[in-house]
């Protein structure tokens, strides 16, 4: 007899924008997000648990600048179960955190992605992140297109991107830690 499947209920979870008091759960989330994932993430577990709290309050502070935005999902218990981060920048963005503009267009950046795995699939979080971050790119940035850098292997992510209309550039960046392997440029419109 064949397994029958419903759809997963979208989960219930709220989208907040944290700010610098919000310092132990980005803490959290970010730990938990390089240690589920870590080829996703440009920072190392290591140096990310050095951080101190005056290192994650900067973090936190940076959602009150005009040109950055982080979204968490937390449940109605306060649990942070995933999170988004946007970032405008004058042409592709160098991940370099003392590099020097370039001279070109502003561009919207998606970072820092990550859903908890029991949050994943149907439950409708993703979306909604990625939802909050192409708003903010749209009415507080007034750009039209978001892009991303994904690494080459994780094949659900891309998949994800595609299916919310994301196109890859043709552009890529090496792996910071790992040189052999890369970070596909995609870009995606911010109406839906």
């Amino acid at each position: 007899m064949a397994e029958i499947r419903t759809p997963a209920a979208p989960r219930e979870v709220e989208l907040y924008r944290p700010l610098a008091d919000d310092w132990a759960g980005l803490r959290d989330i970010r730990l938990r997000s390089i240690a589920n994932f870590p080829l996703g993430f440009f920072e190392s577990f290591a140096a990310a648990l050095a951080l101190t709290e005056t290192d994650w309050r900067k973090r936190g502070a940076r959602n009150a600048e005009p040109t950055s935005v982080q979204v968490v999902a937390r449940t109605p218990g306060e649990q942070w179960v995933g999170t988004m981060s946007a970032f405008v920048s004058t042409g592709p963005p160098s991940y370099q955190p003392d590099a020097l503009p370039t001279a070109a267009p502003e561009r919207a950046n998606l970072v820092g992605v990550w859903v908890d795995p029991s949050f994943r699939g149907r439950t409708g979080v993703a979306t909604r992140l990625l939802d909050a971050v192409r708003e903010w790119v749209t009415t507080e940035q007034q750009l039209d297109r978001l892009y991303l850098h994904v690494h080459e292997s994780n094949h659900r992510a891309i998949r994800f991107y595609e299916k919310n209309g994301a196109v890859a550039t043709g552009e890529h960046i090496p792996d910071p830690r790992r040189a052999t392997e890369r970070h596909l440029e995609m870009v995606l419109g911010t109406a839906r």
